[in-house]
């Protein structure tokens, strides 16, 4: 809850110090965050902390204890006390002994992966303002940069591309996996949400609790203890992806060869990297396609409609056999992992360049 005009401004300079982050911060016409991001924000940072939280940089930029301590003139111990709550939450994030304001992701995301803020007293309330703002067009920053380019990629299942073709590892589920060390499992934020709303279309038919976080942002989640985030190794990674593939979610990764986060495992009805395309279907820029596309083997296919019921995206009609629209096909590879004939295979089909490859 916002106290009082002096609160108020404080998250206001809060949120607009992220104006060039990624993600941003949901901005009205004259640039200035809008009430319910002002409201989300207040739930997790009071008066007190949020003057703290000022002093930070933004992650993956980070401050030592000491270092905040002397800038803030007050004792270490006393602010590491302060901050603790926080940073159990997510809402401040701590690696060692250094710490930093999360970033808009996390911002958006923390209330429902930390079983502390998605049981607390709080979790309607988050869950009701993160929707008011997020579709009233934030999606559209969410899911597309200032230079129009996805800040997300689809990563296409590892089991059916032609060995043929050249992978990078930004591209593909599996490579992606092999060059990292760290990994965190957590529950799926978007899931969540709406299941803390009661308004979960996809409840009983896909899990909540296989997000994948990797990496430097993986160390910091799994330095709050939560519960619910644990450490997993690369096997066990690559279990979690072959069977949230096979109930039918779409593999998704930070849209940038450098910087890659993220295992989304997302579905079409809870998914904000998927709203644009498919839930309000005025974004096309939501997500970059993968370079990859199903091909349908003419000889194999019985036109026994399975890929058309797989695919999210309407990308496949049938006559007497399947067609594949190339327009619409993202290159997930879902359609080709269930196929009973194993009529589809993955080929290389270039058309979205990465960023950070140039």
């Amino acid at each position: 809850m916002i106290v009082n005009e002096e609160h108020r401004q404080l998250l206001i300079k809060l949120a607009k110090e992220y104006k060039f982050s990624s993600q941003s911060y949901p901005a009205d016409e004259n640039g200035d965050p809008k009430e319910a991001y002002l409201e989300y924000l207040s739930l997790m940072y009071d008066p007190g902390i949020v003057e703290i939280v000022l002093q930070l940089p933004i992650f993956p930029k980070m401050s030592s204890a000491t270092k905040l301590a002397k800038e803030l003139t007050i004792d270490k111990g006393e602010l590491i006390a302060k901050l603790q709550p926080c940073t159990k939450k997510g809402f401040i994030l701590k690696i060692g002994k250094s710490y930093a304001r999360p970033s808009p992701l996390l911002i958006y995301d923390a209330p429902f992966i930390v079983k502390e803020n998605y049981e607390g007293t709080d979790n309607v309330k988050f869950a009701q303002l993160s929707r008011k703002f997020f579709e009233d067009d934030y999606y559209k920053t969410w899911e597309t940069s200032r230079k129009g380019i996805p800040r997300t990629r689809v990563l296409t299942v590892s089991e059916k591309v032609d060995p043929s073709h050249e992978i990078i590892p930004i591209e593909e589920v599996y490579n992606i996996i092999d060059v990292q060390k760290d990994f965190a499992l957590l529950p799926c934020p978007c899931r969540n949400r709406k299941e803390i709303e009661g308004i979960r279309e996809c409840k009983g038919k896909y899990p909540i609790h296989n997000c994948i976080v990797i990496g430097a942002y993986a160390q910091g989640l799994l330095e709050m203890g939560d519960p619910v985030i644990k450490s997993i190794t690369k096997e066990e990674v690559k279990k979690i992806t072959k069977e949230a593939a096979e109930l039918g979610l779409v593999h998704m990764t930070d849209n940038h060869a450098e910087h890659t986060n993220i295992i989304c495992a997302c579905c079409e009805c809870c998914c904000g990297n998927l709203a644009g395309l498919i839930r309000f279907q005025d974004n096309p820029r939501a997500i970059a396609k993968a370079n990859f596309i199903s091909i349908i083997d003419e000889d194999l296919c019985t036109a026994c409609e399975t890929c058309v019921d797989r695919c999210k995206f309407d990308a496949i009609t049938i006559d007497d056999f399947a067609y594949v629209n190339p327009d619409k096909c993202v290159g997930c590879g879902l359609c080709a992992l269930t196929c009973p004939n194993d009529a589809i295979t993955i080929k290389r089909y270039e058309r979205e360049p990465i960023p950070g490859l140039e």
